[in-house]
């Protein structure tokens, strides 16, 4: 009776001990696949084979600039860990070179040899922005030095004159003043610059030496004027000294060869200064081919009767179409009216 008594109580233990399994073993299970659903995965199905490690990608740790730099652990050999270690990220990162095992990395060398120190960016290096120089551009400026002080009044021709003029020598003529004129028309003079060079000046219109000529005296030239101006030209006393210093000549203004000289040569160092300070260093005189008008050749005209001093361009940029528009100041418009009259009219062909 006894030993039955024992034996059932060890099968009741035996059962319970079984059903303590069973039920633990089902918690567990339960409690596992509710921890993996919570977190978003896929229950692994259990396999009593050996799982596989995969490999692992290549890691990628930013550089310094915030580029993406592969690390050179991560595509290792056979003898390379499976996974990138963070030893090999500080490498790459440091510059320190490569593990052994693995393959090179690419780390950023000096230009002298040797690793660039940490936090050097492995990008090529940038080209700055170039800043342009100011492009020089002359000074506008004459030739020469300023002019002489420009006289209180324009010279006044003799023949226009209240005053009656002198003949201190007879008139040479006509057909020898016209020779005369077109002879130092038609020069090309080497003007002394202030600066030591020269400036080769192109010929001038032999029409506005002979209309100036004829305008001042009617090409005579043996007449003074009450004011001091000297034969065909009318060459003023302080311009010999003058126009003989610029061009290195010893002229006379009492001879006909001396004055036309004289008078071109003023007209030459006018064309030059003007040409130079105003247009560009443009001696042209001819007229404007879209507007007609010939702003140069007024101003040399001018000047060549009322003084350098007195006669002025003056340019103005038009805000509207930025274009500069230049506007003469000439104090003796009918003069130069006349001479321009002068030059095509060519009375000296008439003349007896």
């Amino acid at each position: 009776m006894r030993t039955t008594t024992t034996r059932r109580a060890l099968v009741l233990v035996s059962a319970v001990a079984v059903s303590t399994a069973v039920l633990t073993g089902c918690g567990t299970e339960h409690a596992g696949t509710h921890q993996d659903a919570g977190s978003g995965s896929t229950p692994v199905a259990a396999s009593t084979a050996p799982t596989e490690t995969p490999a692992a990608p290549p890691s990628v740790s930013p550089s310094a600039s915030g580029t993406p730099s592969p690390t050179a652990s991560a595509s290792a050999g056979p003898g390379a860990p499976q996974s990138p270690t963070a030893g090999a990220s500080k490498s790459a990162k440091a510059g320190s070179g490569t593990q052994p095992g693995t393959q090179p990395s690419s780390v950023p060398k000096a230009a002298g040899g040797g690793n660039l120190p940490a936090g050097v960016t492995t990008q090529p290096p940038v080209a700055k922005p170039v800043i342009a120089a100011p492009v020089p551009t002359a000074k506008p400026g004459p030739v020469a030095p300023p002019p002489p002080p420009a006289p209180p009044t324009p010279h006044v021709p003799p023949l226009q004159s209240g005053c009656t003029p002198s003949k201190p020598r007879p008139d040479d003529p006509k057909e020898a003043v016209g020779a005369a004129l077109t002879s130092a028309a038609g020069q090309s003079r080497a003007l002394k610059l202030s600066s030591g060079g020269t400036d080769q000046l192109p010929p001038l219109p032999v029409n506005l030496v002979k209309a100036i000529a004829w305008q001042e005296s009617g090409w005579q030239s043996g007449i003074l004027a009450c004011d001091g101006g000297i034969g065909t030209m009318q060459v003023m006393p302080n311009t010999v000294s003058w126009m003989n210093g610029k061009f290195g000549t010893t002229s006379d203004a009492n001879t006909l060869a001396g004055n036309v000289q004289l008078g071109s040569q003023l007209l030459d160092w006018l064309v030059a200064y003007y040409g130079d300070s105003s247009f560009g260093g443009k001696y042209d005189l001819s007229p404007d081919p879209a507007t007609g008008r010939t702003p140069l050749l007024d101003l040399v005209v001018s000047a060549y009767n009322a003084g350098a001093g007195n006669v002025h361009y003056n340019t103005v940029t038009d805000p509207t179409t930025g274009e500069v528009v230049g506007s003469l100041s000439i104090p003796n418009p009918g003069y130069v009216a006349n001479v321009k009259a002068l030059m095509s009219t060519q009375p000296w062909n008439k003349a007896g």
